[in-house]
């Protein structure tokens, strides 16, 4: 009997079903969450680590860590989170195109740093300025820019139209595009809020002590790294949730030597 063709045994599958057959799955979904969670620590490791930093509770930005005694703990967790954008593939090329530009923009923030007149003694880096800050600001807005839409024109695809389940509830997957949409169009106001805010106090329009720019960044960045985490399911899983089937399988595995005979 004569074997069937070759082409005869390639099964369509939809993107789910790639990823539920592929052995790698665990890597591509750890990769989406590692990202997500290299961004939402990124203020937070920054502001517990330098507490009071030059006498102040947080610094005016992010990136004015750069001029603290832990301006490298910036610098590695940027380079780091842009490692992994680059690593990161998505579904099409213009996915990828996208996520390689917000790499390259991360380490462009990193190595572009905003200037700053409250340099700490003990910071290993020298004060540059920057004219208007233009650089650095075209670095970080692109990258939010990008990770927006990303966010909003990508996560959300799915091979199945069903958003409601047969009881009416919505599904995982509806509940999940509604998150990315609120994190797309956060990410997007935060950087529009920044371009006003910047504008008005080169103008001499505002004055303030309040750490402004501190604050919408880290706005930017926090829904950035939850549509990262939504998108590799750590929130609003389908099922059984990975963390509770990695418990399981562990628990698994050490009852099966308990039980195995003694010799």
């Amino acid at each position: 009997m004569a074997e069937p063709a070759a082409s005869n045994l390639i099964e369509h599958k939809t993107d789910r079903q790639k990823e539920q057959d592929n052995e790698l799955v665990l890597s591509y979904t750890t990769m989406r969450n590692l990202i997500g969670f290299s961004g939402m620590l990124l203020p937070l490791v920054l502001m517990l680590f330098t507490k009071e930093a030059n006498g102040m509770f947080v610094e005016p930005s992010i990136s004015d860590y750069y001029y603290t005694k832990n301006g490298d703990i910036l610098v590695v967790l940027l380079s780091v989170l842009g490692v992994f954008l680059i690593t990161y593939n998505g579904y099409d090329w213009k996915e990828k195109v996208l996520t390689t530009l917000a790499a390259f923009c991360a380490i462009g923030v990193a190595f572009s740093p905003t200037g700053s007149v409250n340099t700490d003694p003990n910071s290993v880096h020298t004060t540059i300025n920057f004219g208007g800050h233009i650089i650095h600001f075209v670095f970080a807005a692109v990258f939010f820019i990008s990770l927006a839409i990303v966010t909003l024109a990508y996560f959300p695809k799915t091979d199945s139209p069903k958003t409601i389940k047969p009881d009416g509830k919505k599904t995982a997957k509806s509940k999940r595009n509604m998150v990315y949409r609120i994190c797309g169009w956060t990410m997007i106001v935060s950087v529009v809020l920044l371009l006003v805010y910047f504008l008005l106090l080169d103008a001499g329009t505002i004055k303030t002590d309040f750490p402004v720019v501190f604050l919408l960044e880290t706005i930017a960045v926090e829904a950035f790294g939850i549509s990262w985490l939504t998108k590799g399911e750590t929130l609003l899983p389908d099922g059984e949730h990975y963390m509770m089937k990695a418990i399981r399988t562990v628990k698994k595995n050490l009852k099966g030597v308990n039980d195995s005979p003694r010799e």
